[in-house]
């Protein structure tokens, strides 16, 4: 006879009660291990999802503050590149330091054709780097009143392009005993 035969003639062997304490601890073992390899793991697997619910909570809310800050940042971009292309506006046109250098000393000429300002020189200056951009000056020396240089100032603060004076130096040539009429100021300046 085989084991399996042999096995099943013991347990036919069993009076009723011993079958039924047999069954009930068979069915505490077949309990014990979908306990042990399903119910556990489950349970185990809802209580880690469970637990990690506040920080996928917080995620979650981190990225729609990104989302909604996303939006701001690219509203602040946009106010940004409109800001700089009005500035890049403002520069002087050409496509080398040269022709920048040219189209400078077009501007300040209108703004020298007064009769009471007369210019003596006007040289272009070597240009100079600053960052991705190129600074183009040039070097004007004129005579005028003092109500001309601040009227020229006033002209330069004026323009549409962005120019300043990075250099000013005037002087007059009367001496300390005489005041004359309408003074003439010697100029030298860098715009």
């Amino acid at each position: 006879m085989s084991a399996a035969g042999v096995l099943v003639e013991r347990i036919n062997a069993l009076s009723r009660k011993e079958k039924a304490l047999l069954a009930a601890c068979l069915l505490a073992v077949v309990a014990f291990a979908a306990a042990r390899w399903v119910v556990m793991p489950a349970r185990a697997e809802y209580a880690r999802n469970r637990a990690a619910i506040p920080a996928r909570r917080a995620v979650i809310a981190r990225y729609e503050a990104f989302r909604l800050g996303q939006d701001r940042v690219d509203e602040e971009l946009s106010d940004q590149v409109e800001r700089m292309k009005k500035w890049e506006d403002g520069l002087l046109a050409g496509e080398t330091t040269s022709a920048a250098g040219v189209f400078l000393q077009g501007l300040l000429k209108p703004l020298t054709q007064r009769p009471e300002i007369r210019v003596t020189s006007i040289r272009s200056l070597p240009p100079a780097r600053k960052g991705a951009y190129t600074e183009v000056a040039v070097q004007m020396e004129i005579q005028t009143s003092t109500e001309g240089l601040a009227l020229l100032l006033a002209d330069l603060s004026r323009q549409t392009k962005i120019l300043r004076v990075r250099k000013l130096s005037a002087s007059t040539g009367g001496s300390m005993g005489q005041v004359p009429r309408k003074e003439v100021v010697a100029v030298s300046m860098v715009v």
